[in-house]
């Protein structure tokens, strides 16, 4: 397996950790006392948008840090 495979493999797998525990969090989210939900299970699919992007973007800047060492 090259390199390149093997971080394909490796960004495949983190990418699903992270969408699973993102879908875990906004199903199990606690209610208020009238029964609205807080914390992250209130978000949006908006908001979810934008995290994702904001992750992305996250990962990018680390492959550029990483590739000029």
């Amino acid at each position: 397996m090259n390199q390149r495979t093997k971080t394909l493999v490796t960004g495949a797998i983190a990418g699903a950790f992270i969408g699973i525990a993102l879908a875990w969090i906004a199903t199990d989210g606690d209610k208020d006392e009238e029964g609205n939900p807080i914390g992250l299970a209130s978000l949006n699919t908006g908001d979810y948008f934008q995290l994702g992007m904001a992750i992305l973007t996250l990962a990018r800047q680390f492959t550029s840090m990483v590739k000029k060492t």
